[in-house]
């Protein structure tokens, strides 16, 4: 009898197909959480996610949250996405942990070039996620055209993406395929639900400085240049004049951050502008403020309005990259045109105005994420896509 079942644990064992996630990224951004979450939410009698990263500290954090899920995480003894070390710790992680499929998650589009390399050397299935692409030159289109050659799926995280790629690489255009990004719901709507009245207002008033009835307009995001946020500024600076009750917070560190203090202060903003830095307590910040806005120049995905919309806020933000397909203008937040100060101000304007409106937008936009933009609903595509390669 206890052959018997050895052999039928056997038998199901080898029909888990094992994963190798790989980014050569130095930090954690969202094409990173996105791995987590694919790897957290896969199913797991179907197959076992394995992650390999390089062992720079900012990653560190990150490998916790796998390691709490109890998901297999390999350190590659690198620092720098040029060292060959990559290349040589892939073939060796594939041999020995029987690796069916390798998937690269590029952070840029000329990262990840050892997994490239190491795929087609091992000669197993290779898919690629593209994160966040843009036009490559030089050296790096000649490599990135001989490396996708070799390629079974190529998978961007938006329909605007793929029609950058399909343009960039029109010989690959029928393995391009779209899943676009997910959040885990549920534990977002955990967060919000152990929300409370005495957290708003310890928050307003402890870390935004502001009273109970100040509106808040709050931004998430990077402090760079692309993210638009100087157009924002501007905007507060001209809403409230007709609005002084209002005070816009920026979530957020970056290289930006000495320019947009010197406009703050140039535009006499210091009481309506706060720039908090980096903060954990990101549903708190969000369930405390009112409105949601993403000013980005330009955007691959723009994941945290999917964060916003499920907090519930109603959300205003450019018409760039995979937004639109995230919000429907006029349903679920505002679309406006990228660094355009005066239409996010009419924009603003409209919000502040109307509180029903603010409240049916947010409605809106908690039930498309719930049905569109789920980890889980994530996965699933990706499996059906291993599936198919297997």
């Amino acid at each position: 009898m206890r052959n018997f079942i050895n052999k039928k644990k056997s038998a199901i064992l080898r029909h888990v197909k094992n994963i190798l996630l790989y980014t050569d990224t130095p930090l954690a951004g969202g094409a990173e959480i996105q791995m987590f979450l694919l790897a957290k939410f896969l199913n797991k009698n179907a197959f076992t996610p394995i992650i390999a990263v390089s062992n720079n500290e900012p990653l560190d954090k990150l490998v916790e949250n796998f390691d709490k899920e109890g998901i297999k995480v390999l350190r590659i003894n690198a620092k720098s996405k040029h060292n060959p070390v990559h290349y040589l710790s892939l073939r060796r992680i594939i041999a020995e942990e029987k690796i069916d499929i390798l998937h690269l998650n590029l952070w840029n589009p000329a990262s990840c070039r050892y997994g490239f390399l190491a795929g087609k050397s091992a000669n197993i299935p290779v898919i690629v996620t593209e994160h966040d692409p843009f036009e490559l030159t030089g050296f790096k289109n000649a490599f990135k055209q001989y490396g996708l050659k070799n390629i079974s799926k190529i998978v961007t995280v938006s329909l605007e993406n793929q029609k950058l790629l399909k343009k960039f690489f029109p010989e690959h255009k029928e393995k391009i395929e779209v899943i676009q990004n997910g959040i885990d719901t549920d534990w977002w709507q955990s967060q919000v639900l152990r929300f409370t009245e005495k957290d708003r207002k310890e928050i307003k008033t402890e870390i935004f400085g502001t009273n109970e009835n100040t509106l808040i307009i709050i931004s998430v995001a990077e402090l760079h240049e692309r993210k638009g946020l100087k157009y924002l500024i501007k905007a507060v600076s001209e809403v409230k004049e007709k609005y002084p009750n209002i005070k816009l917070v920026i979530v957020g560190e970056g290289p930006d951050r000495k320019n947009l203090e010197e406009l703050i202060k140039d535009l006499k903003l210091e009481n309506h502008v706060t720039l908090l830095g980096r903060r954990k307590e990101i549903p708190k910040l969000l369930k405390s403020s009112n409105i949601f806005v993403l000013p980005s120049r330009r955007e691959a995905f723009g994941l945290v309005n999917l964060e916003a919309m499920i907090t519930p806020l109603p959300v205003i933000a450019s018409k760039v990259g995979g937004i639109p397909e995230i919000i429907k203008d006029g349903e679920t937040g505002i679309l406006v045109k990228p660094e355009n100060e005066k239409e996010l101000a009419e924009a603003l304007e409209t919000l502040i105005a109307d509180p029903q409106l603010r409240e049916k937008m947010a409605s809106n936009g908690f039930l498309r994420v719930k049905e569109n933009f789920s980890a889980q609903k994530m996965a699933e595509k990706y499996e059906k896509l291993y599936s198919e390669l297997l």
